[in-house]
């Protein structure tokens, strides 16, 4: 069933969105925003952190790629007790297939305590609002290749990456050419089966997700 899911897709933001809760006399603004990056995340929440300098703290929980198989995925407490915050965010993100994705909640604490169980209804409710009122799409689901080939393979390789509408995410040309690819998860087998053929003109690969 998990496989299945993975193969049709998943939701991501359509844009950034925001919603406001209040427990107990404390606001929760939860803020999603896309991110397909690592270094996106992390410049999102700090950009939450300056733009609310006054909240007591800036709960985060990210999901990179596919919310089964993710190639990244965290969360942070931010001052929190251990487990009450972040961890029932993400829980939220990935139970509800999400990906691609960064929520900061931002709370304004009230003057009374919510409790361990308290904050995890928060924080995990707060998610909960916002995905139920933001805008998302069907995503689908990509794969990773890592491609090295010599020079005079080039005009065959980029043959190959038309064909399979493969797309360059990262490259090196040293004394060879170093490709990191990203492709349509359906067009994998195809396109690495393409390369098992070139394999004795020196072309080789490694799946990366």
């Amino acid at each position: 069933m998990a496989e299945n899911a993975v193969k049709e897709g998943y939701r991501v933001p359509a844009a950034q969105f925001e919603v406001e809760t209040e427990v107990k006399k404390s606001r929760f603004i939860a803020t999603g925003t896309p991110v397909g990056s690592e270094t996106e995340m992390r410049a999102f929440i700090q950009a939450q952190r300056q733009r609310f300098p006054s909240a007591n703290h800036h709960c985060s929980a990210y999901v990179i790629g596919q919310p089964l198989q993710p190639r990244a995925a965290g969360s942070d407490d931010d001052g929190e007790p251990s487990g009450t915050a972040g961890k029932p965010m993400l829980n939220v993100l990935m139970g509800q297939g999400v990906g691609d994705c960064c929520v900061v909640v931002t709370r304004f604490f009230g003057g009374i305590k919510l409790g361990a169980g308290g904050l995890v209804r928060a924080y995990g409710g707060a998610v909960k609002e916002l995905l139920a009122h933001w805008p998302l799409e069907l995503r689908e689901p990509m794969a990773g290749v890592a491609l090295e080939f010599s020079y005079d393979q080039q005009g065959s390789i980029d043959a190959l990456l038309n064909r399979f509408d493969v797309g360059v995410e990262g490259s090196d040309y040293g004394a060879a050419v170093a490709l990191q690819l990203a492709l349509p998860q359906r067009n994998l087998a195809g396109f690495c089966a393409a390369l098992d053929e070139r394999a004795h003109l020196g072309v080789v690969y490694r799946k990366l997700y």
